[in-house]
């Protein structure tokens, strides 16, 4: 208690300081236009890639400005999604956050089913777990299968959120939830090349025993979370200045077969907004982090990081258009880690069209993110059942002819901090409903197919 006690006073002073340095910097340009009443914005979705097939749907977000005094605030937004793909990945969300419902508070409520039957899995602890880029290029002599990095995840997550003040920019935050996470191998016909005799990474994990017969297929896991909340920012969407930043502890609950796993997370998030130059430049930083303090988190909560208030359909850990745009998604997958983003961003062009308010942005950013604990992986344990399995002359393992070392590093160092760095652009209406492209690349070709990563989202990344 004292430990959190004290880290909960520093933060304090810490942010009080900043926060009285930049306060005064910049007037709040963000009351140019005024909108009121409710509003509606409607985006069809509509993708492509070799991989997922063609990805149809809808997104739709429906504000209510009510006077408009508040405006680019607003005092309640519905957001729809509805995605599916021609290879079975889809998004269904309802998610409703209000000022208004209940008074002198904010609540947050999240229905949630994500599937996704190509998910990335490139094993654990980063640079330790060989990426071989050629084993998935089917042009390459060394070519297996373009699954061979992937497995099935779906999730279904309900949540509820609510916070409320403590005195001026202090709030308090409690939610509860519940997450289903089920997880499988990639071998449903996504695939031609797919056949049973050719496993994926995630079979050979599992024959290794590196994840655990409890924790393979996933499992229901109840969870509730509390913290501290500091907001000086005079919108939620693009601010031109102030701060936020949170610390809050999650607890997640597991029952029967998943009982060992158990487990206390913490989280925390600094945000930061600088005007450089009135309504047209702005400076922010984001750094954020999470690691496990009670207990251990099966390798599939390893890579799923909380947040407060879930904007988006769900934030991964490194790697990723959440974390580090233009790093593969799951990329350094590692029960703790920390990352930093960093942006400029202008908004160039503002102008009314419909009687709605546009303005057109753009954005540069440097990504940098850093594991700061391992998953727990025993090398001679490894090695000896990888060994097993290569003495077995009807296995995959000795017909490949694939080496250790082809698959795992120990001398490489896990903590060696990863980079990524792109640009983006931002149209947005009303302000608050923003369409957002993004263009990444990572430092390390390890960390990535190519480098060409595009992003094709919602809303800023913080």
């Amino acid at each position: 208690m004292f430990l959190v006690s004290a880290v909960t006073n520093v933060m304090a002073e810490t942010i009080a300081s900043i926060d009285s340095q930049s306060s005064n910097s910049a007037a709040d340009t963000t009351k140019r236009f005024v909108k009121s009443g409710w509003n509606l914005g409607i985006l069809p979705s509509l993708a492509y890639d070799a991989d997922n097939g063609f990805t149809f749907g809808v997104l739709a977000n429906v504000f209510d400005y009510g006077s408009g005094d508040d405006y680019p605030n607003y005092r309640q937004r519905y957001n729809v999604k509805a995605t599916y793909s021609t290879k079975k990945t889809g998004t269904l969300r309802l998610y409703y956050d209000s000022d208004c419902a209940i008074k002198n508070h904010k609540i947050a409520i999240d229905l949630s089913y994500i599937t996704d039957p190509i998910s990335d899995f490139y094993g654990f602890n980063g640079d330790q777990s060989v990426f071989n880029k050629k084993w998935i290029e089917k042009k390459s002599s060394d070519y297996i299968t373009r699954s061979f990095y992937m497995r099935k995840t779906n999730i279904f997550r309900t949540s509820f959120d609510i916070n409320g003040k403590i005195h001026g920019n202090w709030n308090w935050n409690a939610g509860v939830g519940i997450l289903n996470i089920s997880e499988n191998h990639v071998k449903d016909g996504f695939f031609k090349d797919s056949y049973d005799t050719v496993p994926d990474l995630i079979e050979l994990y599992w024959q290794w025993n590196i994840i655990s017969e409890a924790e393979r297929n996933g499992g229901w896991h109840p969870f509730i979370h509390g913290g501290l909340v500091y907001d000086s920012r005079p919108c939620r969407v693009n601010p031109p200045k102030g701060i936020y930043a949170d610390l809050f502890l999650t607890y997640n609950a597991a029952f029967g077969k998943l009982k060992d796993y158990n487990n206390v997370v913490v989280n925390f998030n600094f945000m930061h907004y600088v005007t450089i130059v009135r309504d047209y430049l702005v400076f922010a930083y984001h750094v954020g982090g999470q690691n496990v303090i009670i207990g251990n988190a099966p390798y599939y909560l390893q890579n799923y990081e909380n947040r407060l208030f879930v904007d988006k359909d769900r934030y991964y850990g490194l790697g990723g258009g959440t974390t580090l745009r233009g790093v593969l998604r799951n990329k350094i997958w590692v029960p703790g880690f920390a990352y930093a983003n960093i942006e400029f961003r202008t908004v160039f062009w503002n102008f009314k069209l419909f009687n709605q308010y546009f303005s057109l942005g753009a954005n540069l950013f440097l990504d940098a993110g850093v594991a700061t604990q391992k998953y727990y992986l025993n090398e001679r344990e490894i090695k000896s059942a990888f060994d097993a399995q290569q003495s077995d002359s009807q296995s995959w393992l000795a017909e490949s002819g694939r080496t250790f070392d082809e698959f795992f590093d120990f001398d490489a160092n896990l903590y060696n901090p990863h980079f990524s760095a792109g640009l983006g652009i931002k149209i947005a209406m009303n302000h608050n409903f923003v369409l957002s492209g993004e263009w990444g690349a990572p430092f390390n070709e390890q960390d990535s197919k190519s480098m060409a990563n595009f992003y094709l989202d919602l809303g800023y990344l913080f």
